[in-house]
């Protein structure tokens, strides 16, 4: 797909922020696992930092997945379609994506202000933090999700 100068920043800092989480959690998994057999101690904290990072991996990673098409699907089912038809499905899918994510955005928004109070068992960060990954993932798997939509009815 090609993505046009604002999508093309967006990608780099999803693909940044993806690949810093990923790193991140693989360092701070490796960390405890050195502790625990290495070390006489072992930090609190590094399940709960892996936990984190797993959970912007993901939030931040899924809008890329959309983008590049590498997320699941069903092939065999699309490939005994006629085209048209196959068409008019991918566009369903599509909108259910992006009505679905638009939905998690706006839900999730509350619940970010709900737990804005609390703080994290081993770290003390702020929930909130935690829980906007939610709406972040709406945010960015919408914007993909409205570009591949556009793309689909578009394609001839």
């Amino acid at each position: 797909m090609k993505s046009s100068q604002p999508l093309r920043f967006l990608d780099r800092v999803l693909s940044f922020f993806t690949v810093i989480s990923f790193g991140l959690m693989i360092a701070v998994v490796l960390l405890q696992i050195l502790a625990r057999y290495a070390l006489p101690w072992s930090p609190e904290w590094t399940e709960e930092m892996a936990r984190f990072c797993f959970i912007y991996l993901v939030s931040l990673g899924a809008g890329l997945a959309l983008k590049d098409r590498l997320y699941v699907s069903v092939d065999f089912l699309l490939e005994q379609l006629a085209p048209a038809k196959r068409k008019v499905l991918e566009i369903g899918i599509l909108s259910i994506i992006v009505l679905l994510m638009a939905t998690m955005a706006v839900v999730s928004i509350p619940l970010v202000y709900i737990v804005r109070i609390q703080q994290s068992p081993a770290m003390q960060f702020n929930m909130a933090l935690m829980y906007a990954s939610m709406a972040l993932m709406g945010v960015f798997v919408g914007i993909y999700g409205v570009v591949q939509l556009i793309e689909r009815i578009k394609s001839t």
